[in-house]
């Protein structure tokens, strides 16, 4: 069984250091049950490979890593050659997508057509800001290495269709995608809001992701989309609240759409 070193932790001794370096939201960052616990315990995972420095602040934006940003020198002070990494995770769109409201227009009580919910230009700006951080994070981490022959494959998180049902992580209070489609005023129905954030997940996707994905580059797009369980009566056997998979869930994603990805850098076996 693996590690995932978060901030301020440190392998014990005699360990070995963590292989991959992860940065992202949501997925990987939710207390113990996560993507990356769910690779590290995997038994087909490769020991040399079971071990993760994970990187991230709750509610952090991708363009905050970058540049001038207020996680960016955190970055910076884990590429370099003396932290030799074998992979990267990048785990992040969740909450550039919530900083922007999901790109939904202010008043959606008309919209008949979940398409209709979204507005263009927001959902231009939020894509962009997405890009733009995920643009910024790789070419700081190839120019951090840019003197090795080091190339770590980057693996970038598509994430799945969640199913806004209004569960959060604390029962007692509201799941954010649903208190975001409430005060945009978008149709209570579950199927048509599931609709709606099936849209904004394959807009990101195949405008954003998709547009990074290059194998000559080691730049790969895990595309994990319709994996996990919609329909009502099966998708809470998936999905812990409306926007988080449940352990089993994570087993699923990992299996069917990050091996075939991981695999031929025998970090699983």
């Amino acid at each position: 069984m693996g590690n995932v070193y978060r901030p301020g932790e440190s392998p014990a001794a005699g360990a070995l250091p963590p292989a991959g370096l992860a940065l992202g939201d949501a997925w990987f960052w939710h207390t113990d049950q996560t993507l990356l616990h769910a690779l590290v315990e995997h038994p087909k995972v490769s020991p040399e490979h079971a071990g993760v420095r994970l990187l991230g602040f709750n509610g952090a934006r991708l363009n905050e890593y970058i540049g001038d940003g207020h996680y960016a020198s955190v970055i910076r002070m884990h590429l370099s050659p003396d932290c030799h990494f074998s992979e990267v995770y990048l785990g992040g769109f969740a909450n550039d997508a919530l900083e922007h409201r999901l790109a939904l227009r202010d008043d959606c009580s008309s919209a008949s057509d979940p398409a209709a919910c979204f507005s263009p230009a927001r959902l231009d700006l939020m894509l962009y800001h997405i890009s733009e951080g995920l643009n910024g994070i790789i070419r700081a981490i190839r120019w951090a290495y840019r003197k090795t022959t080091w190339q770590q494959p980057i693996f970038l998180n598509g994430y799945d269709y969640p199913v806004p049902d209004g569960r959060g992580f604390v029962n007692s209070h509201g799941g954010w995608l649903t208190t975001i489609m409430d005060d945009a005023d978008v149709d209570p129905d579950l199927a048509f809001r599931t609709e709606v954030m099936k849209r904004m997940i394959d807009v990101v996707n195949d405008e954003v992701l998709a547009e990074f994905h290059s194998p000559l580059e080691r730049v790969f797009h895990v595309d994990s989309r319709g994996v996990l369980a919609t329909d009502p009566e099966h998708y809470a056997e998936d999905w812990e609240n409306e926007g988080y998979p449940t352990r089993e869930g994570f087993m699923k994603l990992l299996e069917r759409a990050w091996f075939p990805a991981l695999h031929p850098f025998r970090i699983v076996l």
